[in-house]
């Protein structure tokens, strides 16, 4: 999934636009999308309405409804995060996996709102359950 989102991320930015999506899906697999298409992908899959698609919404995109509710395949995606082994996914893991070792990362700012939307019980951390539920909302 990395290699894929990361072949269609042309500006290496860390999120995809319309214009990247279709392009990709042209260069890799033939297939040309039009606009409605797009847009209809985009409505789905862009959860945060921010008008791109960023990894953590590429991922879930990627795994149909009936494998999502797969507790392996929610492991899988969750220690895809968890580098330590640690059962919670930190600010700095998060910022590790979807900097995708860009240098400059992350800002403070974007990694606190993204734990601040999963982290209910607020210890700073996203542990397997909250990870869960966030998974479960999204796929609804």
């Amino acid at each position: 999934m990395a290699r894929v989102f990361k072949a269609f991320d042309t500006n290496g930015d860390g999120r995809l636009s319309m214009d990247e999506v279709k392009q990709g899906y042209l260069e890799h697999y033939g297939k040309i999308m039009s606009d409605e298409e797009v847009e209809n992908m985009f409505r789905q899959v862009d959860t945060d309405n921010s008008g791109f698609i960023d990894y953590t919404e590429f991922v879930i995109a990627a795994m149909n409804e009936q494998t999502l509710n797969s507790n392996d395949k929610l492991q899988a995606a969750f220690k895809m995060f968890d580098k330590d082994g640690s059962g919670t996914i930190s600010k700095e893991e998060i910022c590790h996996v979807l900097s995708f070792g860009n240098a400059t990362g992350l800002s403070k700012e974007t990694v606190d709102a993204i734990v601040k939307q999963v982290d209910d019980n607020g210890d700073g951390s996203i542990s397997f359950e909250e990870f869960v539920d966030m998974m479960k909302k999204v796929s609804q």
